[in-house]
């Protein structure tokens, strides 16, 4: 076998050491790209092709010379004579799995362009693929949508002058391609692996910039390097696919319901400014890819969250966004105390849980790997918490006067205030006035479909194969959030086997042995719980809210 000296790619975009991250220059991370493109295309163009299926930086180990070489073929498959190969067991790593082979089961070459696509953002980002419950595609996809804003995901270290950010530009700009959820779109390896090649030749380092020396690899002296060409400049290319002015909205306006007073009072922007101390980051909670959150603190010394939005949505889409929240006046909703439209800031403000969410108490703070959980919760405050954000979520839906469909409960959107009442963020993703039907794309929507990302483990089956989302998708969410209340484990866990990755699967064969309900309980409970009560609680979950979608209630 032979010695790697280097490790692995995702140890060297990755570890830390006491000065920060290793040195990793933009031309170098183009190399390693290359290479492993040209890999590919080998292999997918052999006369009996070979499919990887697991592509990712832990895969990919590094020699002395920082040279990549494709490892673990544990799952690699040779294709049948169509270029493809169908399957019943679904195996690969969260973050890095072609969404459609995870619906379809047929894997194809467009597969591993699929992973190689999430290898490219998470080297020209140096974010991880799958970090907590944030997922680097999610987020690269939305900042996408919004043109420039990808370029504040890259990586500070390769923004060094406007050459490299174009090259980083077209970098993403391929990698968004690799990542398209129709396959026929994504484009072959061996264009890739062109285009790459294109982007160190635009790069136009000279030999010894090329040859930085890193602190895991010696200087490659005697690297060749490939003779570089005069190239006109270009005028920057934006990131991104330009939207249409006038985007089909989600949110069908009835002029009855324009005419309608808020429900609450406006914030001027000054105002918002202060109570966070203008959006500093010592104030910010959380980072998502339709907003950023931070806490607050009004002038009676209230303290609140400010949820603020991309700049993103049309000024009459935010107001009957307001409308709507501003009505769920319920005790398992989420407050709303005020929201912001002033100049390109569009903010919600919300009361304050110094408990924090359910996925906090759960899993720690942002469920983070290796964050330390909360308290454990004992078997009554657990059935408490299950019962009042049922009764929240019920309200919304069902019972509210302008309904919501929230698509996706998660337990980050469920927070925790006294007495072990939680109450459901009124504002979870996007809306719509009419649930039961498909969702009006945008320019991107069959590029990036919204609902192909299963990622987290929250999507209804039907939600994510067709993009119809109706009340039974929402309970097949809550569902989830049930079976991560009372086994304690997370809906989805890169650290666990990769069987049991993913809560639903690991959960489904264990309801045909129902003797053995007793390992479905979360072991921070210490078996004080009435055994009879959670067998009976885990049934109902698994079988009416996963299995039927039952309606709740």
């Amino acid at each position: 076998m032979e010695l790697i000296c280097n490790g692995n790619l995702g140890d060297l975009l990755h570890r830390s050491t006491a000065n920060g991250h290793v040195s990793f220059p933009l031309y170098r991370r183009l190399s390693i790209a290359i290479e492993l493109a040209e890999v590919l295309s080998y292999m997918h163009s052999m006369y009996s092709p070979i499919l990887h299926g697991d592509i990712k930086p832990d895969n990919i180990l590094l020699d002395e010379n920082l040279a990549p070489k494709i490892s673990d073929f544990g799952i690699a498959r040779l294709l049948s004579s169509n270029g493809t190969q169908q399957t019943k067991n679904i195996i690969g790593s969260i973050g890095y799995l072609d969404p459609l082979y995870s619906q379809t089961g047929i894997l194809t070459p467009k597969s591993d362009i699929y992973s190689f696509g999430v290898v490219l953002v998470e080297m020209i980002t140096r974010k991880k693929a799958a970090d907590g419950d944030t997922y680097l595609i999610q987020n690269f996809i939305e900042a996408l949508k919004r043109g420039k804003k990808v370029r504040q995901m890259f990586d500070k270290e390769i923004m060094d002058g406007k050459k490299s950010i174009k090259v980083l530009d077209d970098i993403a700009k391929l990698a968004a391609q690799c990542l398209i959820f129709d396959d026929k779109l994504r484009p072959e390896m061996v264009e890739v692996a062109d285009r790459l090649r294109k982007c160190r030749k635009d790069l136009q380092l000279p030999r010894r910039e090329a040859m930085v020396e890193s602190s895991v690899a010696k200087t490659l002296e005697n690297e060749p390097v490939e003779p570089t060409e005069t190239v006109e400049p270009k005028p920057s290319v934006e990131v991104g696919v330009e939207l249409e002015e006038n985007q089909g909205s989600n949110y069908p306006i009835n002029p009855t319901e324009k005419e309608q007073p808020m429900q609450v009072l406006a914030i001027s922007l000054d105002e918002l400014k202060k109570i966070t101390r203008n959006f500093s980051y010592h104030s910010l909670i959380r980072q998502g890819s339709h907003a950023e959150v931070f806490l607050g603190k009004l002038k009676d010394s209230q303290k609140c969250v400010v949820k603020l939005y991309y700049p993103d949505e049309l000024d009459n889409e935010f107001l009957l966004k307001v409308q709507s929240i501003s009505r769920l006046e319920h005790n398992n909703v989420v407050q709303l105390l005020s929201y912001c439209i002033e100049e390109e800031v569009r903010a919600l403000v919300y009361e304050y849980s110094s408990r924090g969410s359910l996925l906090d108490i759960l899993h720690g703070k942002k469920g983070a790997v290796g964050a330390r959980p909360g308290k454990a919760l004992s078997w009554a405050q657990r059935v408490n918490i299950a019962l009042s954000s049922a009764e929240g979520i019920e309200f919304i839906y069902e019972k509210a006067d302008h309904c919501i469909t929230h698509r996706v409960i998660k337990p980050s959107n469920i927070l925790l205030f006294d007495n072990d009442v939680a109450k459901v963020i009124g504002d979870i993703g996007a809306f719509e006035s009419n649930p039961g039907h498909k969702i009006n794309p945008d320019p991107l929507y069959y590029a990036f479909p919204p609902h192909w990302s299963n990622l987290d483990g929250y999507g209804a089956p039907e939600y994510l194969m067709t993009g119809e989302f109706s009340n039974k998708s929402e309970v097949f969410s809550f569902g989830v959030v049930l079976l991560e209340l009372l086994t304690g484990r997370k809906a989805r866990d890169c650290t666990q086997p990769r069987d049991q990755q993913d809560l639903v699967s690991w959960a489904t064969p264990r309801l045909r042995t129902p003797r053995r309900m007793h390992h479905f309980a979360d072991p921070r409970l210490g078996g004080e719980y009435p055994h009879k009560d959670f067998a009976k609680v885990i049934l109902l979950v698994l079988y009416s809210a996963l299995f039927k979608h039952a309606i709740l209630g």
